[in-house]
């Protein structure tokens, strides 16, 4: 499929699935093969100025960065310096109360050191250096998220289970200042040997997104990160995170997007490389799956620092976000050697579970129709969008007057009319659309499933997971994922 047809479809659904998602901004960059094939932004970077979001516009990446730590830390393990299966308590002190075995390097990256949660040990002010926080933050032995009530700081035996640590990606961030044969302190590594291999210009892995640790010219491209509930967007103060090397880092998509693959291609990208083939190869390749091998949900694998997804297009995967105003996503297809990257400048606050939050629905959204593209659909509109909405709210209206009542007449075309005629919307309408919808459906016998594949038929996944956000219906998706056109996508 054309390139340009996926540049056209999110030309098409963005603005909408912004608007929905109540996204200030939206910057996306999709990479093809070697090359960054698109680089797209919508919306503002600060609303107060109407500072637009532009392909070069920063922002916090959040844990999405946490993927740099990796390969700075396997770095280590290709010179000789560590093993994957060392005991870090050689190195930096720190022991798992509950036993079993020393902490590994292999552990930290795999969140199964038994280290608890927590939100990174945040502040509003810039941290120590990481080797003194750490210190503080071990020997206190308390998590920081509601002081330490909310969730244990230890959670059980090293290797017994997947619990994603932000303290563990710290660690090994230690372990990477500590261990470099040149002194460098942790950004200056990460910065020397992956950032500038791969022509990363527009990104850092500060200490802290201060004027103290970043450029200012690059501080000043940084977009303003929103804390959002609906109608309401807040610009909160910046915050800083001790736990720096979990998710301190500033950059653009288009960066972040040949960091991914380089990953995909065998740890190089043009002339760059920041792992050997079989290292990379490793990083995105399952380490444990599987009962309590599993990652963040039984079903899901984890690599090296990435979920990782199977199917007929593998792919890995990771986010991030950055309290409380800004969100990022990253998907690498494995096979098909396609990246995308989505920053937000938003962190919404409601208690949607993190899937769901506007903020990360507005990049998963996004998600869906690239990876229609990357599955060699096509994914631009079949309809207009006031159309698509239009007749999706006749099919539900159809399905309400007659198959949810069990009544096998149809409306009268008379009241068909008269209703899409008298319709009040609050966005735009296609009561011809809808009109046609209600008379589609019919009484069967079986309704359910009949009604369930003519909406699977009339819309693609993508579409049809923006339809129902926007007509307040996403749990429509669950229902109607049964066998049919679209399974295994």
């Amino acid at each position: 499929m054309d390139i340009s047809a996926l540049q056209e479809a999110l030309d098409a659904y963005v603005p909408e699935i912004m608007r929905v998602c109540g996204t200030p901004g939206l910057s996306i960059a999709v990479g093809v093969g070697t090359e960054v094939a698109i680089a797209a932004a919508y919306g503002h970077a600060d609303l107060a100025t109407g500072r637009p979001m532009t392909v070069d516009t920063v922002g916090p990446t959040g844990s999405d960065c946490k993927p740099y730590t990796g390969v700075a830390a396997l770095r280590l393990v290709e010179r000789g310096v560590i093993g994957l299966d060392d005991p870090i308590d050689r190195h930096v002190r720190v022991v798992n109360p509950y036993g079993r075995r020393p902490i590994t390097l292999r552990d930290l990256l795999t969140h199964r050191s038994g280290l608890g949660p927590g939100m990174g040990d945040f502040d509003r002010v810039p941290p120590p250096p990481l080797g003194e926080h750490l210190r503080r933050v071990l020997d206190a032995g308390r998590s920081d998220a509601y002081g330490g009530t909310l969730a244990p700081f230890w959670t059980g035996p090293v290797g017994a289970g997947y619990q994603y640590s932000n303290v563990g990606i710290a660690l090994a961030g230690h372990l990477v200042e500590l261990l470099d044969p040149d002194g460098a302190g942790f950004s200056e590594r990460v910065a020397r040997e992956v950032f500038e291999p791969l022509g990363m210009g527009s990104t850092v892995f500060p200490r802290a997104q201060h004027p103290d640790f970043v450029p200012a010219g690059l501080l000043a491209r940084r977009s303003t990160g929103y804390a959002t509930l609906p109608g309401l967007h807040l610009p909160l103060p910046t915050l800083y995170p001790g736990d720096y090397p979990a998710g301190s880092a500033l950059s653009t998509p288009s960066d972040h997007a040949r960091f991914v693959l380089a990953l995909l291609n065998g740890g190089a990208l043009g002339s760059g490389r920041i792992l050997s083939p079989a290292m990379a190869t490793r990083m995105i390749t399952a380490q444990a799956s599987g009962g309590t091998l599993a990652g963040p949900r039984p079903d899901l694998s984890v690599g090296l620092v990435f979920n990782v997804f199977g199917g007929e297009h593998p792919y890995v995967g990771h986010g991030g976000e950055y309290p409380w105003g800004w969100c990022h996503f990253t998907r690498g297809w494995t096979e098909d050697r396609v990246a995308l990257v989505v920053a937000a400048n938003q962190f919404d606050l409601g208690d949607f579970g993190l899937s769901d939050r506007p903020s990360h629905a507005a990049a998963r959204l996004v998600a869906e129709i690239v990876t229609a593209w990357v599955h060699g659909d096509d994914p631009r509109p079949r309809r207009t969008l006031a159309a698509s909405r239009s007749y999706l709210a006749g099919l539900l209206v159809g399905d309400r007057l007659t198959t949810r009542l069990g009544i096998a007449s149809s409306p009268a075309p008379e009241d068909v009319t008269r209703i899409a005629s008298g319709a009040v919307a609050s966005q735009p309408w296609d009561p011809e659309a809808f009109q046609q919808a209600v008379r589609r459906v019919r009484l069967t016998a079986t309704p359910l499933a009949d009604n369930a594949a003519t909406v699977r038929g009339e819309f693609p996944e993508h579409e049809l997971a923006l339809l129902t956000r926007q007509l307040g219906i996403p749990g429509l998706v669950s229902l109607l994922a049964g066998p049919g056109p679209s399974a295994g996508k």
